[in-house]
Order: C-alpha cells, then sequence, then structure tokens
C-alpha cells in the first residue's frame, strides 16, 4: 500500500513531536546528579499535622516527616533544605520544582498517581472516627446524618465519600489541626484523622474530652516524585529499604508515636 506524501509528512512531524516531547520530559527530569551539584536537597515536608509535621516554637518544622527527611539527607550527604508544605500545597509544590521531592505523609491514591510517581510507603498509621464527649461512634453507619470533619483532598475525604453512608455530611477544612478544631467548636460531630494525629490532639486537649470510636482503614505513607524523575524514585526507594532494615524508622516511629514503625503495605 502506497503512502501519499501527505501522510508520509503528517506522520514525519508526528513522530517529531513526540521525541520532541521526550526529549523535554527527559530534560526536566530532576536526577541524583543535579541534586548533589546544587549542594543541598530541597524535600517538602507537612505542617499541620503533628507529630507528622508541624511548626515549634521558633517557627521551624518537626515532626515525624522532617526526621525521615533528614535522614535522607543524610544518605545523600547533603544539607536539607526543608519546605514546609499545607496538605492542599503538597503536589502542587512538586510539580512547580518548588522542591525535589515529597516526604509529606502523602497516601498513594490512584488519583493522584496520574501527577506524581510514588515510591513504597515508609510509614503507616490506623485511620480513625474521633468523636467529643457526649457520643460515641463504632461503626460507619453510626455516621448517618452526621457531620465529619476531614482534610481536604484526604485520603479519609475519598474513604468517606465512597462509603456514601446515607445522610451523613462531609465538612472539609484545610487540614487535619482545623478539621478537629471544628469538632472542638462544635462546627461537626465526628472527625476523621490519623491515629497519630487523633493521638497527639486528644493528649493536647484534655478538656475537650475527645474519644476514639473505631478505625476504618490503614493508611500507607509514601514519598512522591514528578512523574519523570525515575532515577530519584528508584533511589528513594533504596533508601526506603536501607532506613527499615538499619532500624532508623523504628527509632523514628516510636520517637514520635509510643511505639515500632507498623507492617508497612507494598506495591
Amino acid at each position: 500500500m502506497k503512502i501519499s506524501n501527505y501522510v508520509r509528512t503528517t506522520l514525519t512531524a508526528i513522530g517529531i513531536g513526540i521525541a520532541s516531547l521526550a526529549a523535554t520530559a527527559e530534560a526536566s527530569a530532576t536526577t541524583l546528579n543535579d541534586i548533589v551539584s546544587r549542594g543541598s536537597v530541597r524535600i517538602g515536608v507537612l505542617t499541620g499535622a503533628p507529630p507528622m509535621g508541624m511548626v515549634d516554637e521558633k517557627g521551624n518544622p518537626t515532626g515525624y516527616d522532617v526526621d525521615v527527611a533528614n535522614l535522607i539527607g543524610g544518605y545523600l550527604s547533603l544539607p536539607v533544605e526543608l519546605v514546609p508544605l499545607t496538605p492542599p500545597a503538597r503536589i502542587p509544590a512538586l510539580q512547580t520544582g518548588k522542591v525535589d521531592f515529597l516526604v509529606a505523609t502523602l497516601a498513594p491514591t490512584g488519583e493522584r498517581a496520574k501527577t506524581v510517581m510514588f515510591t513504597q510507603p515508609y510509614s503507616a498509621f490506623n485511620m480513625d472516627i474521633i468523636s467529643g464527649p457526649d457520643q460515641k461512634f463504632a461503626s460507619l453507619a453510626d455516621l448517618k446524618g452526621k457531620r465529619v470533619a476531614v482534610n481536604r483532598g484526604s485520603s479519609q475525604e475519598t474513604a468517606l465519600r465512597k462509603a456514601a453512608v446515607p445522610g451523613m455530611q462531609i465538612v472539609v477544612f484545610e487540614d487535619d489541626s482545623t478539621s478537629a478544631q471544628a469538632l472542638i467548636a462544635g462546627q461537626a460531630d465526628a472527625v476523621a484523622l490519623p491515629s497519630t494525629v487523633g493521638e497527639a490532639i486528644i493528649k493536647q486537649r484534655p478538656d475537650a474530652g475527645l474519644q476514639v470510636g473505631f478505625t476504618f482503614f490503614q493508611q500507607g505513607n509514601s514519598m512522591a516524585t514528578k512523574m519523570q524523575d525515575f532515577e530519584l524514585r528508584q533511589w528513594l526507594n533504596t533508601a526506603i529499604y536501607l532506613m527499615k532494615i538499619s532500624g532508623d524508622l523504628d527509632k523514628v516511629a516510636t520517637k514520635w508515636t509510643g511505639r515500632p514503625m507498623p507492617t508497612l503495605p507494598s506495591f
């Protein structure tokens, strides 16, 4: 079958366009050499979700993720530039090059995997439903007709929307701390929080009488890179493996949660 000059020209142009796009994607990838040549590594960490991520009295980032980020810097033998991020700002900061990668309590989901690449999980916690002193919930069915506060764009928001409990109203806030405050202020009947965050808030506000109702799933948290950063993602997976077998991740978990790292999910 003969191919017309028009078709041949069009196919050639398409091929050149695809090659150009591939070259652009490859050129924009962040490599280990780029990071080492710069002399520091920029890591996005979470704020507003103690003990995973918060700021201390001097305004400096601290918490579980910060300790893991500093471990990564040690493996690279480079100083770490910590970039504090709210939950909604995590992926945009990565995509725009504000950070090299994220260590920011980010759950790998199918939707997020369309825009970033995830490593194997480096931490995990239970996701709990917490209520005030006047009512306690034992199952999702108990949330019928209730207002449940969640962190915007979080895995708990996704899980609760999929549960589709009749009459349950999902009230969205910008971070876990604000969601918990909404419960304390009477703006919600319950809040969905990571167990680590919930336990920390219960200790900080004993006067509020908060109580854990039930766990509705376990969340694994992964580091994240840009879609084209295959080399960096593979290096991070290796670093996570080494931190597991060395006991470094257990030490971080024990420091911030009072117990060793749980069995981590994998994919």
